[in-house]
């Protein structure tokens, strides 16, 4: 009978408290025998196992002697302060009874994965503040001073949770904005565990969203020059998107191309199978397996994780794969299409044929279906296959931390994410499919590198060529539907299957977003359950959905139901419009915004074509100081002519405030300006001093009756020295600016834009409705646009060409004949 409540402790030096006294443990020796059956405590641990996990090769002959003197200490000192009965021997083994005990370990696991838990449910804070209460419970290096090789693999054990925990939480914190504290805590952590590359995504996602652009890139390379000395290895692929990210700002991931069902069958089949002509890429997965199988048949079994989203050809790799290990001589089986039990039952039938064979090859298709046989595949049944085995297991996500946490696998493992094909690597599948030349490239540029969609498109196609049937419009829905079945699959409500077209249709997708779009309060839990969607990537300014999927969602949907569609994309224009503009101060906030509004009216129009669509420059905006006026009439001088230097030199002394200036955030260097005048009734000597302000105003005098109270706006000096062409994120902050004027600017009656290219901006000016200005000389090196806000106000000019955005015939390029 348990007298007092007994507690152990093992996350720091080891303890055991009964009630209120803390008990003596003994000699370190004494102590690794006790934490040994803590660690095991509800199974018996033999006698053999407890000498060689405290002395390992070194184990004195009187070693069992020894053991079971220790083990009496510890009864006696139980008996004498609590559970007498915790420790029963058996068949020379003992066996702590966990169930008269607490465990600080345990309590540990238990407010992690309650932490997690509340993570899936969207509850951030609350996750966070149970991983932080889960941590506190550490005093110091797990196990501290207790000897032996278990209480080290124990120990290691430990450790690794605790930094994972750690690592989760941190992530937590991103997602809570603390952006700024990650930062100073990851470096020293880092300090600690130099080859940790997770804490290399963190310390990148952190720099980044502090807006420490040029840091990150640096942090990046580091660690690249650090895991290839160290580990000869380079950045894994997760570590390698980020950084990408940070440099392009726009990820493009697709699905995968997954055929029917392929049973497990010997090496034997594989070699009469003739080659796979029309497979095409993969290179960089086909040669980590063949470093597989040359590695030789050693002592333990080896793993490879493919993963990739649906439809991006994992199942098509692996039948790959089982040609290339048979035609290395290795017996090859393939389990594909079972539900858990069936392929349980097949797998333990793989055992027995493989405990004679050498060096086989076993590889598990559709892995994320068998999430019930994940622990006894990773503790049990392939830890029992013969040295040499090579296993490939396929799924949507990667390894658990289970798996990457586990001594056994420790290197091991290797892990490949399966990317969309690239552009040659496509037209190499559509050709080798025997696809009409005349249908490539549209079937190339519709299926965004998705081996199921390219795959799938051109078969129709090949049938379009050769009967004349289906007909284009029936082709593309079939190929649409077939995409959204596979890629998407299924969705729980209506409500999601909302939140997933409008993540397909906008640019970004935010939880604000979300709540604009589809006001009924559950914007949060529908951002969580898209973020959670294998084909869904986040990215710097929200969800994206992109490729393939991204089209034929967002064509479904439009033939589906297109009064919805309408809808939808005018609340998405309107927030952008509304909020997003509004509120772009930070240069990078401006670009988002400017891309989303082109990507919104991609399929008509021209604005498209003046934004950028990749790529974040390296900018901060700032306002102009006394000290900085020289430096913007020599950027003007240079680039414009001394006219324009003059020009900017007096509205710096008459509106300084109208200046925004973009500088290199690492070096402060000045990248670009651009000036905002208010111009009511304008002084004889500014207009005597700029001509091209007094070319304004008449024509304000002629066109607009400027009403007492109300102004106009003149963007006047748009200068990029060393942007020669659009667009660019520069101009993309500068058309940001213009546009938050006309939208949101009180008491704008006329606005104007004064651009040294008029050839260059003309389509887009007129575009936006701002008509050139008639009567500026022919030999001036600028032109002149101007918009009358009391004739066409913001309200109506906003929905302007909404019905070429909206229902532009060329809105997809699938089965459109082009030269080849």
């Amino acid at each position: 009978m348990v007298s007092a409540p007994c507690r152990f402790t093992v996350l720091g030096p080891p303890g055991l408290t009964c009630g209120d006294t803390r008990l003596d443990l003994g000699t370190p020796q004494q102590q690794a025998v006790l934490m040994l059956l803590l660690a095991n405590s509800g199974s018996y641990v033999r006698m053999d196992e407890l000498v060689d996990g405290l002395w390992g090769e070194h184990a004195p002959a009187s070693g069992g002697a020894v053991i079971r003197t220790y083990i009496s200490r510890i009864r006696r000192l139980l008996s004498e302060h609590g559970p007498g009965s915790a420790i029963t021997s058996q068949a020379g083994g003992y066996m702590l009874d966990p169930s008269l005990f607490e465990l600080d370990a345990t309590e540990f696991a238990e407010m992690v994965e309650a932490a997690r838990q509340e993570r899936a449910g969207g509850h951030i804070p609350a996750a966070a503040k149970l991983l932080e209460q889960a941590l506190a419970l550490w005093t110091g290096t797990a196990l501290a001073g207790v000897p032996g090789e278990a209480a080290e693999r124990e120990r290691f054990r430990l450790e690794r949770l605790k930094l994972i925990a750690t690592q989760e939480l941190l992530r937590l914190r991103l997602e809570l904005g603390e952006h700024a504290e990650v930062v100073a805590e990851v470096p020293l952590l880092i300090e600690l565990h130099r080859l940790e590359e997770p804490l290399y995504e963190i310390y990148l996602l952190a720099l980044y969203r502090s807006g420490r652009r040029a840091e990150a890139l640096e942090v990046y390379r580091t660690a690249y020059d650090l895991l290839g000395k160290e580990l000869g290895v380079s950045p894994g692929p997760r570590l390698q998107e980020i950084h990408d990210r940070i440099l392009r700002a726009d990820a493009d991931l697709d699905g995968e191309f997954a055929p029917a069902p392929w049973a497990e069958r010997p090496a034997a089949h594989s070699r009469t199978r003739p080659p796979d002509r029309q497979f095409v890429g993969r290179d960089a997965e086909r040669a980590a397996f063949q470093d597989l199988l040359k590695k030789g048949r050693g002592e333990r079994p080896e793993l490879l994780f493919v993963r990739g989203p649906a439809g991006i050809g994992k199942s098509t790799l692996l039948r790959r794969l089982a040609d290339d290990a048979a035609a290395a001589g290795r017996r090859v089986w393939h389990l594909h299409g079972s539900a858990p039990a069936e392929a349980r039952e097949r797998l333990e039938r793989f055992a027995e044929e493989l405990s004679g064979v050498p060096g086989p090859v076993l590889l598990i298709d559709s892995f994320e279906e068998l999430g019930e046989l994940e622990r006894w595949l990773r503790e049990e049944y392939l830890r029992q296959l013969p040295g040499g085995a090579i296993t490939v297991v396929a799924g949507r996500t990667g390894p658990s931390a289970a798996w990457l946490t586990d001594p056994v696998w420790s290197g091991a493992i290797v892990i490949r994410r399966l990317d969309a094909l690239t552009a040659a690597e496509s037209a190499a599948l559509v050709e080798a499919r025997g696809v009409d030349p005349a249908l490539r490239r549209s079937i190339v540029d519709f299926a965004a590198g998705n081996p199921f969609a390219l795959s799938l498109a051109a078969e129709v196609g090949r049938s379009m060529s050769a009967t004349g049937q289906p007909s284009r419009r029936d082709a593309v829905r079939d190929v649409v539907d077939n995409v959204l079945a596979r890629l998407a699959g299924s969705v729980p409500t209506d409500l999601h299957r909302w939140a997933l077209h409008v993540c397909a249709h906008a640019r970004h997708t935010t939880e604000d977003l979300l709540h604009a779009v589809l006001p009924d309060g559950r914007a949060a839990e529908l951002f969580d359950w898209l973020r959670a969607q294998p084909y869904v990537e986040t990215a710097a300014h929200g969800l994206d959905v992109n490729g393939v999927l991204r089209e034929a969602l967002d064509h479904h949907l439009r033939w589906r139901d297109p009064v919805g569609y309408e809808r939808m994309h005018r609340r998405i224009r309107h927030y952008v419009m509304d909020v997003l503009l509004r509120e772009a101060r930070d240069p990078h906030a401006s670009v988002a915004a400017v891309r989303t509004l082109g990507h919104l009216r991609r399929r008509g129009g021209v604005m498209p074509r003046y934004v950028s669509r990749a790529g974040e420059e390296d900018l901060r905006s700032s306002m102009v100081t006394p000290a900085g006026h020289d430096e913007l009439v020599t950027m003007a001088r240079e680039s414009h002519g001394e006219p324009a230097a003059a020009s900017v030199r007096f509205w710096l002394g008459r509106q300084p405030g109208a200046f925004s200036l973009l500088r290199c955030r690492e070096s402060n260097r000045l990248r670009a300006f651009m000036s905002w005048l208010t111009l009511r009734t304008p002084e004889p000597a500014a207009l005597e001093a700029d001509p091209v302000v007094a070319e304004i105003w008449q024509d304000v005098s002629r066109r607009v009756a400027v009403p007492p109270g109300a102004h106009v706006a003149v963007a006047r000096h748009l200068v990029r020295p060393d942007v020669e062409a659009m667009p660019s994120p520069v101009t993309d902050v500068f058309q940001a600016r213009m546009m938050r004027g006309w939208l949101h600017e009180p008491g704008l009656a006329a606005s104007y834009v004064v651009v040294p290219d008029g050839g260059s901006w003309r389509p887009l000016m007129e575009y936006l409705g701002h008509d050139e200005v008639e009567g500026v000389r022919a030999d001036r090196p600028y032109a002149i646009f101007g918009h009358d806000w009391l004739a066409d106000p913001p309200a109506e000019w906003r929905d302007r060409h909404l019905d070429e955005e909206l229902w532009a015939e060329r809105h997809l390029s699938l089965f459109r004949r082009q030269e080849a």
